[in-house]
């Protein structure tokens, strides 16, 4: 590891942070509670038309703890498609796609 030095003029009365900027004032995080694969949520991607993918949990290879360690996460559904940020609707969110309205009783 090579150290490097960084001399840095700051006039009074502005605020320095160093070493994660200000990230230990907001608390600890939280610890990682390791969750069962979700189960499959059927359908496909609405934009490629693919099945979802199911992405086993893991370690990320970008983002870091506060102690340095990669984080962990769980599994999770996704399009296959590379750069397709698309994820299957959550458990028991349904849309309502009749158009029909409760408060007057019309379906438009």
């Amino acid at each position: 590891m090579k150290v490097i030095t960084i001399q840095i003029s700051v006039p009074d009365g502005v605020e320095v942070r160093v070493n994660g900027g200000g990230q230990a004032a907001a608390g600890p995080q939280r610890p990682f509670v390791a969750q069962p694969d979700p189960a499959y949520p059927g359908g496909v991607c609405p934009e490629h038309g693919e099945e979802w993918n199911l992405v086993p949990a893991g370690l990320s290879k970008t983002k870091v703890n506060q102690d340095g360690s990669p984080k962990r996460y769980n599994a999770f559904w996704t399009c296959p498609s590379y750069g397709c940020s698309q994820k299957p609707p959550k458990p028991g969110v349904v849309e309502d796609v009749t158009g029909f309205s409760e408060a007057d009783g019309m379906p438009f």
